[in-house]
């Protein structure tokens, strides 16, 4: 489930200064692998995906899902809440059933983790929607973050602001049990949190939040029911 952060961490003002419009090639598309530990089918997308992590037009997140810990491996990043969010996805893009591993660009498009090009090309179909995205700029501050988000239009559900939490880089996971027992899994940028911090209205505002104990973050501006994902950004230091 996604918590709010107490109100105290949060300070909200309105800046004046003009926003720039970035080119399109450095407004990133969000691309989130719903994988698990315990699917034979995931190493190969996981390896996709750290491809696409060293891109600068791409934000790449993982989030593990619990239902294979039934296989006998207990995935070790699996939690509820990113079962839940497979499941809210499943219900907004009409899939059949939750499955891994799936890849979900900018909370619009789903595609099998295994399909390359289907997933390539959906993210540059992507790419062509955030010409209008509001601008955002995430940095890390001595003594806390600060997320700056531009002016822009809302969609009538509202806009929620989300912060991921993750593990950067490749995490190497030793499996032995299950489908993938002996082998051990490379995993790239694991989310280990999900919580919403505010809402965003239409008008340019800076939010400052406390420092992220371990790892790093991104910022998902989101429709809110998961629905289109507006915007994302990472922390900078």
């Amino acid at each position: 489930m996604i918590k709010f952060l107490l109100a105290p961490f949060i300070v909200i003002s309105l800046f004046s200064a003009a926003v720039t419009a970035s080119e399109p090639e450095q407004r990133p598309v969000l691309v989130e692998l719903f994988t698990s530990q315990g699917c034979a089918n995931c190493p190969g997308a996981n390896e996709f995906l750290a491809g696409l992590s060293e891109r600068k037009d791409v934000i790449a997140i993982s989030l593990a899902v619990d239902y294979w810990d039934y296989l006998g491996w207990k995935d070790t990043y699996a939690m509820s809440e990113f079962t839940k969010r497979q499941a809210v996805y499943g219900k907004t893009l009409h899939t059949r059933r939750p499955y891994t591993p799936q890849v979900i660009i900018n909370g619009q498009t789903s595609v099998k983790g295994t399909r390359k090009r289907k997933v390539l090309k959906a993210i540059k179909a992507a790419q062509k929607n955030l010409t209008a995205a509001p601008e955002i700029s995430f940095v890390r501050l001595s003594d806390k973050m600060q997320l700056s988000i531009g002016a822009g239009e809302v969609p009538k559900a509202g806009v929620a602001i989300i912060i991921a939490d993750y593990m950067p880089g490749v995490q190497h996971i030793e499996v032995t049990d299950g489908d993938n027992s002996g082998k051990t899994l490379d995993q790239v940028n694991m989310v280990t949190k999900l919580h919403q911090v505010g809402v965003w209205n239409g008008e340019a505002m800076v939010i400052d939040l406390p420092l992220v104990q371990s790892g790093s973050c991104v910022v998902i501006l989101q429709e809110a029911g998961q629905g289109k994902v507006l915007a994302a950004g990472r922390l900078q230091n």
